[in-house]
C-alpha cells in the first residue's frame, strides 16, 4: 500500500509542477497525497485483518 501512495505522491507532484506550480506547491502537493493514500490503505488494512497487534 505504501508504494501505491509513493507512486501517487510523485505523480501528482509532477502533474502540479507541470500545470505552473512552484516546487513548494508541488512539495507539498505530493506530500499530502501521500499521506492520504497511505492513511486511507492502512485503515482498509486494518479494516480486512482485524484483531492484528500493531508492530513496534
Amino acid at each position: 500500500m505504501l508504494l501505491v501512495a509513493t507512486v501517487v505522491a510523485m505523480v501528482s507532484g509532477i502533474v502540479v509542477f507541470a500545470l505552473g506550480a512552484t516546487v513548494g506547491t508541488a512539495l507539498g502537493t505530493g506530500g499530502t497525497a501521500f499521506l492520504g493514500i497511505a492513511v486511507l490503505g492502512m485503515g482498509v488494512l486494518t479494516y480486512l485483518v482485524p484483531g492484528t497487534p500493531p508492530e513496534g
